[in-house]
């Protein structure tokens, strides 16, 4: 039995049994919703991202992304996560003035991978792991993610159908980070990046650091 079925268990015994167990997948009112989804999952990603101030970027395969990442770390210091290690080689060839991670806090501009993208939602999902640390995408003013057009997924209970059992430290991020205080004065980087780039890799092609699931 699992951790959630001996919780929901556990409530339904305290409600005296009256209370039924939901349903583990999605509910099937929704079926119609999902399927719009599925089918234009990556345009309906770009938009929604737009929407959120996400800059998106599509490219053509590997070959170009190293052209289009270095147009967009404009010439500031930049730190690339581990997995990436063929990307960073092609742009320390362009003239990227690169740090090792070691000094991840001096970067203007973080490069890091993303496992996944929810279309419905333009969340970024970051499945952190040694190679794939959280702190390459939250530390630096400006992240730019890699990721396939394959791996853009239409909602939440298709991320969990694709990965199963999710690692202790999973990463949503769904657009540049923003901060309110108690009069709603909103502030956005302060507690991560202010500007994010997603350059999406087209479907078919692999992008460098592509992790095999």
């Amino acid at each position: 039995m699992s951790s959630r079925e001996q919780i929901l268990r556990a409530v339904r015994a305290a409600c005296g049994g009256s209370v039924e167990l939901p349903c583990a997948g999605p509910p099937p009112v929704a079926a119609e919703y999902r399927a719009r989804l599925a089918s234009a999952r990556v345009e309906v990603f770009v938009r929604r991202a737009q929407e959120l101030g996400v800059q998106v970027h599509r490219v053509d395969g590997p070959e170009r992304l190293g052209d289009v990442v270095a147009q967009l770390c404009q010439g500031r210091l930049t730190c690339v996560e581990p997995a990436l290690r063929e990307l960073e080689q092609s742009l320390a060839v362009r003239g990227v003035p690169l740090v090792g991670w070691d000094r991840l806090a001096e970067a203007e501009v973080g490069v890091a991978g993303a496992d996944y993208a929810v279309a419905e939602s333009a969340t970024l999902v970051v499945l952190a792991r040694p190679e794939r640390p959280r702190s390459a995408s939250l530390l630096p003013p400006v992240h730019v993610a890699v990721l396939p057009e394959d791996r853009v997924l239409a909602d939440l209970f298709e991320l969990v159908e694709r990965v199963g059992d999710l690692p202790t430290a999973v990463v949503l991020a769904s657009g540049p980070s923003r901060s309110a205080d108690i009069e709603m004065s909103l502030a956005v980087g302060v507690h991560g990046p202010g500007t994010v780039h997603v350059v999406l890799v087209s479907a078919g092609q692999e992008a460098p650091g592509r992790m095999a699931k």
